[in-house]
């Protein structure tokens, strides 16, 4: 996979995370607000796709692994904080842009690898004979 079609797959995986909202209720918060009619129509078809439910997993399972830190780090910043300055993220994480982008291609290509191993495993256990 190349490094273009790599950030294509972790946006659409941004998207993906962005979709799961639509299978919650939105509660309302005050008796005030559950009196006022609807200004929400039909929420939008949320896609559930099962690669990107087990490359989420793999990204959080590495997330949470102390090895993976720096490339979480640098993945976080890269879709998760669109809002914020990326020069300043860099900065205040002591390395150099390209050192940025590296870290996280490395973290999205780990996760990718990841998630066709929990995909495979999981196959592999739901054949097995009881």
């Amino acid at each position: 996979m190349s490094d273009k079609q790599l950030d294509a797959y972790c946006e659409e995986w941004l998207y993906w995370c962005y979709t799961r909202k639509y299978y919650l209720q939105p509660g309302a918060q005050n008796i005030l607000a559950r009196m006022q009619p609807s200004k929400v129509k039909e929420p939008p078809n949320a896609r559930n796709s099962a690669e990107m439910q087990y490359f989420n997993m793999a990204i959080w399972a590495m997330a949470d692994m102390k090895e993976h830190a720096s490339g979480w780090a640098c993945f976080r910043v890269c879709y998760g904080n669109h809002d914020a300055l990326l020069k300043q993220k860099i900065a205040e994480l002591k390395i150099s842009r390209g050192t940025y982008y590296n870290r996280t291609r490395a973290f999205a290509r780990q996760a990718l690898s990841l998630a066709r191993s929990l995909r495979t495993a999981t196959e592999c256990m739901k054949n097995q004979p009881e």
